[in-house]
């Protein structure tokens, strides 16, 4: 069984839920759910990334009006 050389790097899941205008987020569901590639762009199925870029990106759209970003 081969061991690896390098720097191994996990991966993760980035995902944000958006809510609708107005809708309290405590006990009600998403209106979308958008994954994140790994160029930072919202795709269409889940992707995995490093888990360097995931933190990154969600820091980035931490704060964002009406969404929650969570990372798996």
């Amino acid at each position: 069984m081969a061991i690896p050389q390098g720097p191994v790097c996990e991966v993760r899941l980035l995902l944000v839920h958006r809510y609708g205008p107005g809708v309290r987020k405590l006990g009600s569901a998403p209106c979308e759910i958008a994954f994140f590639g790994r160029r930072g762009k919202p795709v269409k199925k889940m992707r995995l990334i490093p888990a360097e870029k995931a933190f990154a990106f969600a820091r980035k759209l931490q704060g964002t009006p009406g969404c929650t970003v969570s990372v798996c």
